[in-house]
């Protein structure tokens, strides 16, 4: 039954008053949307990013890229995390807009947010990959200005050596989940994307027998396609964001949920959960 069913249901029963009622249903949507937020679908604790410390944002000079009536400056933003800064330095409408750096902290002295960079200073993306956060010793990075078959490209680096430890796509960066954060160990979960060479909507089973092999994705059900014109229809119709709808012959894309062991080697593997269906893009 619906929650607000059960309250008029409820109401109904025991003559309570709508107001106290209405406290009652509050409540229990804020224990469920809190438990909701503290535990993945399998009921495991789980982290989001971690929190600087403190964050500061300076506007600086207008970008020389920029037309005379458009008011946009390079803008630096800095985070502090124990340990270290992340740098980040954006200059739209130029390729290789954004600059990404960390600076150690030595004889906790936090280093200035500047555009002048330090002798510690270590370079970790100039090219479009923005900031997206750090958990423990990764520092993670997403592409800015593209997509991947409608998922987001992420890049995992160690920040203390810069090395790249990890890269995949996924829905939405925001919503990666971490659980077993230690200093040795991280996993994480998320809904991946990936691209085929096959339509699952026009060749059924013999498509996705590929995907499912190809992924591990032995208990998931042939997904149902969105964004797809069947047969014999003509070009013009749009799907619900105003996008138009490409050929049934399209390779097919999709989103799984996946848990992945990033130490001491990354391992990608299959959880349970919805595997959604698209056209590549």
């Amino acid at each position: 039954m619906h929650l607000l069913d059960w309250h008029h249901e409820w109401k109904g029963e025991f003559g309570m008053p709508m107001t106290k009622v209405r406290k009652i249903v509050v409540a229990l949507l804020g224990v469920t949307i809190a438990l909701g937020n503290s535990t993945s679908a399998t009921g495991a604790p789980t982290e989001s990013f971690d929190k600087p410390l403190r964050k500061k944002v300076v506007n600086l000079v207008r970008s020389r890229y920029q037309l005379p009536y458009n008011p946009y400056r390079f803008q630096l933003s800095c985070f502090y995390y124990p340990g270290f800064m992340v740098k980040e330095v954006i200059n739209r409408g130029v390729k290789g807009a954004f600059s990404v750096t960390v600076t150690p902290v030595i004889r906790e002295a936090a280093p200035p947010c500047h555009l002048e960079h330090a002798s510690t200073e270590r370079l970790m993306s100039k090219d479009l990959w923005a900031f997206a956060g750090v958990k423990g010793s990764l520092l993670f990075l997403e592409e800015a200005e593209g997509d991947s078959n409608g998922g987001k490209p992420f890049r995992v680096l160690e920040w203390e050596t810069g090395k790249r430890v990890f890269e995949d796509s996924t829905r939405e960066i925001d919503h990666l989940e971490f659980l077993h954060t230690t200093d040795e160990s991280v996993s994480l979960r998320y809904l991946r994307v990936v691209g085929g060479d096959c339509s699952i909507p026009m060749e059924g089973m013999n498509c996705w027998s590929k995907f499912k092999k190809h992924y591990g994705l032995a208990t998931a059900t042939v997904p149902r396609c969105t964004g797809y014109r069947r047969k014999g229809e003509h070009e013009g119709p749009v799907d619900h964001w105003g996008i138009p709808l490409v050929s049934i012959d399209t390779a097919s894309a999709i989103d799984y949920p996946v848990e992945v062991d990033i130490f001491p080697h990354p391992s990608i593997r299959a959880i349970p959960g919805p595997v959604k269906c698209g056209p590549v893009q």
